[in-house]
């Protein structure tokens, strides 16, 4: 007498066919999610661009950079350790425009606090707000790329003033003799002509 097979357990096969269901389903995000999450790495990226800025600047600034590369490549430094490392490199440089490289050190103070508030919940959702971050660190960035980029010119400003000076120099001595070949000319033309006169006579 053959055994009849019993059919499965009805909850079994509803845990298992929710189970199949489960897997096969993939989490979307939506709009508001997605503009959160990049406005997020904007922030983040903003805050990263600064950070290089700024430890440019000290490299620039650094006689020993070999050492200072070291030790600043790795991100051993906070940005504020990175700012006060400038505000003294600057001073013993003799760097010109010190107070208003000051006034952008002081600012960027708070960059490490408004990029923090990515972590707090309230902040991290309010997408203008993290629109008015993203803008003011990259103002900071502009800020001090603008001085640094300033600095270098100053540095080389006689060199090149010096280039201008030698070119306008060319340039005048280039004129002079143009009008000296032009002179010439005019000179041997007016003599030439009293010979072609008489020649038709």
């Amino acid at each position: 007498m053959r055994s009849r097979s019993t059919p499965s357990d009805p909850a079994q096969s509803r845990q298992r066919f929710a189970n199949e269901i489960s897997s096969t389903i993939v989490a979307v995000r939506s709009a508001s999610e997605r503009g959160r999450a990049e406005s997020i790495r904007d922030v983040v990226d903003a805050y990263r661009r600064l950070y290089g800025s700024v430890q440019r600047f000290v490299l620039m600034l650094t006689n020993d950079k070999l050492n200072f590369a070291s030790v600043g490549t790795s991100g051993s430094h906070s940005l504020n350790q990175l700012l006060s490392i400038l505000a003294e490199r600057a001073r013993a440089a003799g760097f010109a425009r010190l107070h208003d490289l000051k006034a952008a050190i002081e600012e960027a103070r708070s960059a490490e606090q408004l990029r923090d508030a990515i972590f707090s919940d309230a902040f991290s959702n309010d997408l203008t707000a993290l629109r008015k971050v993203v803008a003011q660190l990259e103002r900071l960035d502009t800020a001090f790329i603008g001085l640094c980029v300033g600095h270098v010119l100053e540095q080389h400003g006689p060199v090149t003033a010096n280039l201008a000076s030698s070119a306008g120099t060319r340039a005048t001595g280039h004129r002079n003799r143009s009008r000296s070949r032009s002179a010439a000319a005019v000179q041997r033309d007016a003599q030439a002509e009293p010979s072609l006169v008489g020649s038709h006579d």
